[in-house]
């Protein structure tokens, strides 16, 4: 394990042990409630960033409720003392806005990183059993994305297996002593890849995956809403009335057609209307998340 999720680990322990005997809570904070616009979906945003609620909570709560955001991503750091989070989470569920433990490593995937998973469910319960429940995390949500490493290239039926078990047993754990709702970022594409379904069948990668979460964020980088409804209409009728909540992004990622960054936030703005107009119906449409908290603030207007 690296240095960050050892002091992870070590910081989890001590919460427990000054937090008592674990126990299962009880349902605690909102779920993700209406956005302004009364649509009944989730309205969230990732926030990689978590100094931005240390450094300006208080325009960082503003900016978010001014914009209908109900549910936050929110990167656990170790390094942000608990107090910072725990005040946080509270202001932000005052405002109507839960807030979820976000991390994840594509290598956390292969067998020997697991324990770095691990820690990070472990400090997310600690802290929880550590706080108060208007403070406590609502969820716990995972982005780990092995596509990226070289042994996708080289030899992905072994990484994808790796892949399965690493959302299985994350899903497990988090639900063994919990009531925190498990949430997961996938692409769009993984429908292309059939895996055995543990009834003697197959099923695509993205429905496993659908059945082992709570919800799910499709990450749907594309910057006009037809491509975006588009890519997501096969995931929608596979997760059978699940939530699924369309991701869009903000960030330069020096690929075409897969970023507002270029055109802005009034076309991101007009284009996830028209996505939420086409979808919102749709037993399986959940809502809409932004990716990324801070380049979403400098989009151009």
């Amino acid at each position: 394990m690296n240095n960050k999720m050892t002091r992870f680990a070590a910081k989890a322990l001590l919460c427990l042990a000054l937090a008592g005997p674990a126990v299962l809570p009880a349902q605690i904070g909102p779920t993700p409630r209406a956005a302004a616009e009364g649509t009944g979906k989730i309205a969230a945003t990732w926030m990689w960033n978590t100094y931005a609620i240390w450094r300006d909570k208080d325009g960082t709560l503003d900016y978010l409720a001014q914009n209908g955001i109900n549910l936050v991503y929110l990167q656990a750091d170790d390094d942000i003392p608990p107090d910072v989070y725990r005040t946080f989470i509270r202001e932000a569920g005052a405002r109507g806005i839960e807030v979820h433990a976000l991390a994840g490593k594509p290598d956390w995937v292969l067998p020997g990183h697991q324990g770095e998973l691990y820690d990070f469910i472990y400090w997310v319960k600690a802290y929880n059993n550590g706080s108060r429940s208007s403070e406590r995390f609502g969820g716990i949500h995972l982005d780990v994305e092995p596509y990226v490493l070289p042994q996708w290239q080289t030899d992905r039926d072994t990484l994808i297996g790796y892949w399965m078990d690493t959302v299985s047993g994350f899903a497990q754990q988090v639900k063994s002593d919990s009531y925190l709702t498990t949430g997961v970022d996938i692409p769009v594409w993984l429908d292309g890849f059939l895996v055995p379904d543990g009834k003697g069948g197959t099923t695509t990668l993205t429905d496993y995956i659908i059945g082992r979460f709570d919800h799910i964020t499709m990450m749907a980088y594309i910057d006009n809403a037809e491509g975006i409804v588009k890519a997501v209409s096969k995931e929608l009728t596979e997760a059978a009335g699940k939530p699924i909540v369309i991701g869009v992004e903000t960030m330069n990622n020096y690929e075409a057609n897969s970023s507002f960054y270029a055109k802005g936030r009034a076309a991101m703005t007009s284009e996830l209307g028209t996505v939420v107009g086409a979808l919102s119906s749709h037993p399986s449409y959940g809502g809409y998340a932004v990716h990324e908290f801070d380049s979403w603030m400098r989009l151009k207007e």
